[in-house]
């Protein structure tokens, strides 16, 4: 019987062809989500405590200041329109805050207003919203991808069923990560699901497909 012959050449240029669209993509998706700065990271289905602080000419604004915020959904709809803010700072801080919560991942938008006497300030701020609370993880992400492609093609160069069933490991850790966190803050259950069950399911027959191989040779 043939050694390790299941992968043929075609499939491992097919492998090489996905690394290659995924460095060509990666920076593109990165750029998209870097446009906007963003200030806080929360978690999704959690109560955010989103506080900011009221500030005129370099200092705290008055104790006669009023705050206001209006939240933007993804698409850019309205969530909350000109909500009133409560004043949780202490002593002469001026820090504004509104209680909300996200059922979705992705980045949002909120408006801030604030009036102080005759002054009025106005500011556009960005927050991400992730499915554990960390910053965007589509570099980790990546990284993983492409460590655990390059240990699959690496097997089957040396036609070592082994080493090829150790990096379907690596798959099998993405494919559960993108299921729980989602990939660079988004988590939904169509795109990153999909995903998710693809390299799950890819991880499954490389491993199972290898280990058989190496079991009847």
């Amino acid at each position: 019987m043939n050694k390790f012959n299941f992968i043929n050449t075609r499939t491992s240029i097919g492998f090489l062809l996905f690394l290659c669209l995924v460095f060509t993509f990666s920076p593109i998706v990165s750029a998209a989500t870097d446009t906007s700065t963003v200030s806080d990271v929360f978690q999704v289905n959690d109560m955010i405590q989103y506080t900011k602080p009221c500030v005129n000419n370099g200092t705290w604004c008055s104790g006669a200041a009023a705050c206001t915020y209006t939240f933007y959904n993804r698409d850019n709809t309205i969530t909350f329109n000109n909500v009133a803010a409560t004043n949780v700072g202490s002593g002469s801080a001026s820090l504004w805050q509104y209680n909300l919560t996200h059922t979705s991942t992705g980045l949002y938008k909120v408006d801030m207003a604030c009036t102080d006497g005759s002054s009025y300030g106005y500011e556009t701020l960005y927050y991400e919203v992730t499915g554990t609370g960390d910053a965007n993880n589509l570099g980790f992400f990546i990284t993983i991808l492409l460590i655990s492609f390059g240990v699959v093609i690496l097997g089957l160069s040396l036609s070592d069923p082994t080493l090829t069933i150790f990096g379907s490991f690596g798959l099998y850790f993405v494919s559960i990560y993108t299921l729980m966190n989602g990939i660079g803050g988004v988590k939904d259950a169509t795109t990153t699901w999909a995903i998710g069950l693809i390299l799950l399911g890819i991880a499954m027959y490389i491993s199972i497909r290898s280990a058989y191989e190496l079991i009847v040779d």
